[in-house]
């Protein structure tokens, strides 16, 4: 039941409350009452009331101070103003400090009750509100190393590289990665044997439990399932400084002998170079899956430390630069500006933060500005209007890339060209975009007489009713309707100024067959009946 507190000075009134409701019907019971409201705060203190029916003016306490004391001890309770005074502002001043409802004494008990009712009415909504939330709660705790792990997944493999979500979502699941270094364990046993799929991920959560147990006492340990014979583990110490990648392969050397001791089979451990911030996971996992790739000469069960390779021949990947080139070249089609200037920025911040063979760099780079050069011919081609042609030809390109001694002046020129593709594609969108209304605006000056539709019109300009209807919208501020009404609305004015035509005659003329709905959508749109605009052109 809900416990109720009834706070007034007047004795007779705390008494007949407690008697003439029928509280049990309510689902309630009055825990105690109160003369004043400082020994009524001290009862709030003490028993927590679900509701509170309180006089406004009382002495040693103001009503309004009491108010908001209430919200500080029980926040979620009803407080039920019963107050002689028929002060409204202060009343409503009440209100505004959470007070949930007031009644001016004498009030009847039907008045009282139904308040009540409604008072708990939404106590018990509240309550079915704040279970599901806690329910959902508990459910989200429990899935929380499920996500986690779904992130970090969605990022190692680049299926997530948006910087802000996955920084928002790293602090929602509690996950921080400073200073790192990954770790790739690959089962080594054999591919053609009888082991069923139940017991390779009974493997894979052994060999993640035993990683955790070496690992837990000086670093932290996050894991990631990569497929049915890899694990990735990101270990990072807890104060967040560097890592000494001799003392992590030591352990991992451990590991090993944990692993073929407890499960009979060996395992491959490829240790990547340090890292920094989790956007650097993807590169990560390449250095790891490449170290992998010569388990044939190092023999199965070795650790590779990436930074050993040096002395093999090593293709470094740069397909993130594949990805971007092809973002780049979308966005400059799209006549997407800034998204442009956040691939560039994106460009930028790889090639300085990776070792990229120069030449290597300079050939991205051509590439890439030979596909914009291509994009703006294009543009050029079908442009009406050349006498603003704009752009270096790809000779001149090709110059000012050998000419470019660092990263930081071939993205500058990149950026350059690309902005300015981009706002010429962009201004010739609009300029498209402006010529098909106004083929549209033609089509309507010349039949809107007539039963026309924006189907109508769709088909004889040639693009689809949606594309010409959001285009009316966007640029005209109304719709394809109002547009036509519009038009017709005015021409029937200038027919309206001559009186050899009757209106219905002038509402055929301008293409609407029912007089009786001319003159109500000519009152709508100009704000008067046809007649009575004629009348206004008369005196005139």
């Amino acid at each position: 039941m809900y416990k109720v507190l009834i706070i007034d000075d007047e004795s007779i009134i705390r008494k007949g409350i407690k008697n003439i409701v029928n509280w049990k019907q309510l689902d309630c019971e009055v825990c105690a009452d109160a003369s004043d409201g400082i020994e009524g705060i001290e009862l709030i203190k003490k028993y927590l009331p679900e509701i509170i029916i309180t006089d406004i003016r009382m002495p040693g306490m103001d009503g309004l101070s009491m108010i908001k004391q209430v919200k500080g001890i029980v926040p979620y309770s009803k407080i039920i103003i019963l107050t002689g005074y028929r002060d409204f502002d202060y009343v409503q001043e009440a209100i505004k400090f959470g007070a949930f409802d007031f009644l001016l004494k004498p009030s009847k008990i039907e008045e009282l009750t139904a308040v009540l009712t409604r008072a708990v009415n939404e106590i018990n909504d509240q309550k079915v509100r704040h279970m599901e939330i806690d329910r959902f709660k508990v459910l989200f705790e429990q899935s929380i190393p499920v996500l986690r792990e779904k992130l970090l997944y969605d990022i190692i493999y680049g299926l997530n590289t948006n910087e802000y979500e996955i920084t928002e979502k790293m602090k929602l699941f509690n996950i921080s990665i400073k200073n790192f270094v990954l770790v790739v364990m690959e089962n080594d046993y054999d591919e053609k044997s009888n082991s069923s799929q139940y017991d390779k991920h009974l493997y894979q959560f052994g060999i993640v439990n035993s990683f955790e147990e070496i690992f837990a006492e000086k670093y932290e340990v996050l894991s990631i399932m990569l497929n049915s014979s890899r694990v990735g583990f990101i270990i990072q110490k807890p104060d967040r400084i560097p890592l000494d990648i001799e003392e992590v392969s030591e352990k991992c050397s451990y590991l090993q002998e944990v692993i073929n001791n407890g499960f009979g089979f060996t395992v491959t451990i490829a240790v990547s170079s340090g890292g920094i911030s989790a956007m650097e996971l993807p590169e990560k996992l390449k250095e790891c899956l490449g170290s992998l790739e010569y388990k044939s000469y190092m023999g199965t069960n070795s650790i590779i430390q990436y930074s050993d390779l040096n002395s093999f021949f090593r293709y470094e990947d740069y397909s993130t630069l594949d990805k971007y080139q092809k973002q780049l070249l979308e966005s400059i089609k799209a006549g997407n500006e800034g998204l442009v200037k956040v691939t560039t920025q994106n460009i930028a911040r790889y090639v300085t933060t990776n070792k990229i063979n120069i030449n290597y760099m300079k050939n991205f780079y051509y590439t890439t500005l030979s596909s914009i050069n291509n994009i703006r011919i294009s543009v050029s081609a079908i442009e009406v209007d050349k006498r603003h042609e704009e752009g270096r030809d790809i000779a001149s390109l090709l110059k000012l890339i050998e000419k470019s001694e660092s990263a930081e002046e071939l993205n500058s020129l990149l950026e350059d060209v690309a902005v300015r593709i981009a706002e010429k594609v962009n201004n010739f969108n609009n300029k498209s975009i402006k010529l098909i209304l106004r083929k549209a605006i033609d089509y309507i000056q010349e039949h809107y007489s007539e039963q026309v539709t924006l189907n109508e019109v769709a088909e004889n300009i040639y693009v689809s009713t949606f594309y010409i209807s959001r285009m009316f919208k966007k640029e005209l501020g109304k719709s394809f309707v109002d547009y036509l009404n519009d038009v017709r609305i005015e021409k029937s004015k200038e027919l309206l100024k001559d009186i050899k035509y009757k209106t219905y005659e002038v509402a055929e003329i301008v293409g609407i067959s029912d007089p009786h709905y001319f003159s109500k959508l000519f009152k709508k749109y100009s704000g008067m009946t046809p007649s009575e605009y004629r009348e206004t052109q008369v005196i005139q």
